[in-house]
């Protein structure tokens, strides 16, 4: 396994969570992600929980696509020892 490709799957798990920030930027303009608590004001609650719950089920998906690649990279490394 090389750098760059354990850098490429890095790569997509930040580019992943830059995207979901910025959507929630765009789509809730209260939305504040320091404030654990209730990161948007009540009015756009609802919003953000919808997409908080698109955002679980995008990064459940990445998981599994990225899971399925270091599988197929850890036989590869199997496979040329």
């Amino acid at each position: 396994m090389s750098t760059a490709q354990l850098q490429s799957l890095v790569d997509r798990v930040r580019r992943n969570e830059a995207d979901w920030e910025a959507t929630f930027h765009e789509c809730i303009p209260t939305y504040d992600p320091d404030c654990d608590d209730q990161p948007a004001e009540d009015r756009y609650m609802g919003d953000y929980d919808e997409m908080d719950t698109d955002r679980a089920h995008n990064c459940r998906e990445l998981l599994l696509d990225l899971t399925a690649e270091l599988e197929a990279l850890i036989c590869e490394m199997e496979g040329g020892r």
